[in-house]
């Protein structure tokens, strides 16, 4: 029976595969199949990934993001894509956090790299382009590097 751990050397691991990945992020399930009725992922984060700010409209499709190493941070917004809080998760300082279902959110390394682990409802459901915010540009488009520099720099009340 094969058992799921993650330990410091497959973060390293991951992190190199992320850094030189074309979205500059790689993703490890711990889950055995996409049916699985909770999916679990270690996502390790490079300094220029984006994540286009998106929401799972289900009411049961809430995530639990959980910071092992590095900092990131999680942005929400409102409907009109105002930021609305920015939220930094570090093992040290607030490892997890629980964004609702249904709220725009994007996230991103605050500084270098960093691997969260996400856990979700299952089985997978792919993104639907309604599921993803019409105000944010599409990945792999000429906007990205502003946008994404532009919700780096947003202060947002409160935080």
């Amino acid at each position: 029976m094969s058992v799921p751990f993650i330990d410091a050397a497959s973060m390293d691991r991951w992190l190199e595969q992320a850094a030189q990945a074309p979205r500059k992020r790689t993703h490890h399930n711990l889950h055995p199949s996409l049916d699985a009725p909770v999916q679990r992922l270690a996502i390790a984060l490079s300094q220029g990934t984006y994540v286009r700010p998106h929401r799972h409209p289900q009411p049961n499709r809430w995530e639990m993001i959980h910071a092992l190493q590095g900092e990131t941070t999680l942005v929400l917004f409102d409907d009109h894509g105002h930021p609305t809080r920015k939220i930094l998760l570090s093992p040290q300082v607030m490892p997890v956090v629980e964004c609702p279902a249904n709220t725009w959110h994007s996230l991103y390394p605050t500084q270098g790299q960093s691997v969260i682990m996400e856990v979700k409802e299952g089985p997978y459901l792919p993104n639907l382009p309604e599921h993803f915010a019409p105000w944010a540009p599409e990945e792999n488009t000429p906007e990205v590097e502003a946008y994404l520099a532009r919700i780096m720099e947003w202060e947002c009340r409160p935080c």
